[in-house]
């Protein structure tokens, strides 16, 4: 699949994913108008986030994909770390509005009706969001592309919080207890949903700023240090330097390349082309830069180097 067809591909999903959103957030909304649940109100909630979200996410990932200008010349893929961080901090205050709206209706006392319609309407949310959530990671992750998965995180937790809703109003409509009213499992459930939309949306905000701080996961760069090694070893050039750098997008190697002090340039640079299309091929868009060095210059270069440091 060549990188237009996935990005027709991502932006397919985002649409699809915000058509769902719209229609999940009006059967929610009406829902909560005749079941008055605080329990489905968290799930509408955290809906109303999450349009807004995915909004801010198309138009990100639409974003990402222009080209860099004179005043941005790396591109604008960072814009995809802004976006997670914007869902996550979505996410987190809608967190917070139905814990309050949970202790709210736990102190009043809950009052409910017709919960056999809320039922089955929390249930078609589950599984509709489900397996969205699932496909949008998936092909975020395939894709290499952080604001679908980030998107697809969003939606599987809304289809968590979904399922939270959907056993509390099992127990609302089934359940018996007698200490308190078994209407009480709904704000009771509302609140639990809340607190795992929380955990959510604070690891998607810290991912965020990893992110946007340049950290690279130990292991994709102990991959690409190990494919890099490979790749020198059978040409027989040394490498060092290595410095990876995550946009969000795509990946940014820089290194340097050690050749024999009678290399010929036409061959070192032969050589160093093909461990960059090396490269390409496993991380397909990452763009390369490397520095082509002689081991005596090398060797001379870095001593000087140490001098001065002490």
């Amino acid at each position: 699949m060549t990188m237009n067809q996935d990005h027709k591909t991502l932006n397919l999903l985002m649409n699809i994913s915000l058509g769902t959103g719209f229609f999940m957030l009006a059967i929610k909304m009406y829902a909560l108008a005749v079941t008055g649940s605080a329990a489905i109100l968290s799930d509408a909630a955290e809906s109303v986030v999450h349009v807004v979200a995915v909004v801010f996410a198309a138009w990100s990932l639409r974003l990402s994909r222009k080209r860099s200008d004179q005043s941005h010349p790396f591109g604008y893929d960072r814009i995809t770390f802004f976006s997670a961080g914007f869902e996550g901090a979505m996410i987190i205050l809608a967190a917070f509005y139905i814990l309050y709206e949970a202790g709210r209706k736990l102190i009043e006392g809950p009052t409910l009706s017709q919960i056999g319609f809320g039922t089955g309407v929390e249930g078609l949310v589950v599984v509709i969001n489900g397996l969205l959530g699932f496909t949008l990671i998936y092909f975020g992750k395939k894709k290499k592309s952080l604001i679908v998965e980030a998107n697809g995180r969003h939606v599987l937790t809304d289809s968590v919080t979904s399922l939270g809703v959907l056993i509390g109003l099992l127990l609302c409509l089934f359940g018996t207890n007698p200490w308190f009213s078994s209407l009480y499992f709904d704000p009771i459930f509302a609140a639990l949903a809340a607190l795992n939309i929380l955990f959510e949306g604070f690891k998607l905000v810290f991912r965020s700023f990893h992110g946007l701080m340049d950290q690279v996961e130990t292991s994709v760069e102990k991959k690409i240090e190990l494919l890099l090694q490979q790749a020198c070893h059978e040409r027989g050039v040394a490498m060092h330097e290595l410095r990876v750098r995550n946009s969000g997008e795509r990946y940014w190697f820089q290194f340097h390349l050690v050749y024999p002090d009678d290399v010929l340039l036409g061959d070192a640079h032969r050589k160093a082309t093909e461990i960059e299309q090396i490269l390409d091929e496993a991380w397909p868009g990452a763009i390369t830069t490397t520095h082509l060095e002689t081991q005596g210059d090398h060797d001379m270069i870095h001593a000087k180097s140490q001098v001065a440091a002490k």
